[in-house]
């Protein structure tokens, strides 16, 4: 059987994201690729990925342009490959377009230059580049633009949209103020914020309640083995909720390398689509700009989002005394389908109980 045609679709690229601008193609019509080879780089409202080939063929026809928005589930590349090459079946055999692409090719800039220019609302186009063989530079968008920073239309189209999705789920929150002075010492015994330790508490809770893992769907009550926690990160794109995948598994020192690692890529707008899909809970360090409380939204997939406080000193009432103590204010987020307040409370108690231990904290895999 001689070769046949698969086209392979814009893939979901997680948090809600409808589609994709294609920055720059990695390969050409008439190019034979393998499988996983990088294909395209394409940019989202909340990162910059490059997608990789699902077939080992001939690229037979590519279906945008640089430049082009293109939604997720519509045609992206048609490969010719060999019966058996697929990897699935999940993309459907279809001839490919009889009309090629207008514009296909490399830019005259790089990836972090071209997000530049998209934030700063210049075009490309107009700009003449003073790097080598005429590459755009930072220096040349910022010239253009006048230094004038603008918001990203994209990034708040896009966080709109997914805001009025999760405004329709019923969602309650509650709140607990807990006494840091352990959570303090243990944290700054380790070397780290306190936002590794937190979360490795949460994921200490959720073994013993697993309902707050749970997802609610059209057939009941989900649960999840898996605990993948999504760490809400402001960035000049807006809010990106990066996944730590498998956190119950990790150490504390593991889980505080990761978290750094995904807010850098967050805020270069690097992240994989992998790191952007699949959380299971949020948490939220609304005390990093300085927010003593607030009333968080979920995240999709999840039932529970978890925003911690400033920490900061506050006058508690500790045996029957009034001291200041290093204080913050969990405020917990949770879908009313999924959870109930007696459900939500037992965890939460069980979370404020470990954080405020010492002993308890020096159990937790270090």
């Amino acid at each position: 059987m001689g070769p046949i045609a698969r086209v392979f679709a814009m893939p979901d690229l997680g948090e809600g994201l409808e589609e994709g601008e294609i920055v720059e193609w990695l390969v050409a019509e008439g190019d034979t690729v393998t499988l996983n080879q990088p294909l395209v780089e394409v940019e989202t409202a909340k990162a910059t990925v490059e997608i990789p080939s699902p077939f080992a063929g001939a690229v037979a026809t590519l279906h945008a342009s640089v430049g082009a928005a293109v939604p997720v589930g519509s045609p992206l590349v048609t490969f010719a490959v060999s019966d058996g090459e697929a990897r699935d079946d999940s993309s459907a055999a279809v001839p490919p377009t009889q009309t090629p692409p207008d514009r296909l090719g490399v830019t005259r800039a790089t990836p972090p230059v071209r997000k530049l220019a998209k934030e700063l609302g210049v075009d490309l186009a107009s700009i003449e580049g003073s790097g080598a063989n005429g590459r755009i530079t930072e220096d040349d968008v910022r010239v253009t633009a006048g230094n004038e920073r603008r918001p990203s239309a994209p990034s708040r189209s896009t966080l709109a949209a997914n805001l009025e999705r999760q405004a329709a789920i019923p969602q309650v929150t509650t709140f607990r103020t807990v006494d840091c002075t352990a959570l303090e010492s243990f944290r700054r015994e380790l070397g780290v914020s306190p936002l590794p330790v937190v979360v490795a508490v949460l994921c200490r809770t959720i073994a013993a309640h697993p309902t707050v893992n749970a997802a609610w769907t059209d057939d009941g009550l989900l649960e999840r083995p898996e605990v993948n926690v999504g760490i809400a990160a402001d960035t000049e794109r807006g809010l990106v909720v990066p996944v730590l995948h498998d956190a119950g598994a990790k150490s504390i020192g593991a889980l505080a390398a990761e978290i750094k690692r995904l807010a850098e890529a967050a805020r270069t707008g690097s992240l994989s689509p992998d790191e952007l899909t699949g959380a299971t809970v949020t948490v939220s360090n609304t005390g990093s700009y300085g927010s003593e409380a607030g009333t968080p939204i979920l995240s999709p997939g999840t039932s529970v989002t978890l925003a911690v406080g400033v920490i900061a000193p506050r006058a508690l009432v500790v045996d029957g005394e009034i001291l200041a103590r290093p204080a913050c204010t969990l405020s917990c987020t949770f879908d009313h389908r999924a959870l109930d307040g007696a459900a939500v409370g037992r965890a939460l108690t069980d979370l404020v109980e470990t954080l405020t231990s010492a002993e308890r904290l020096r159990d937790l895999p270090r």
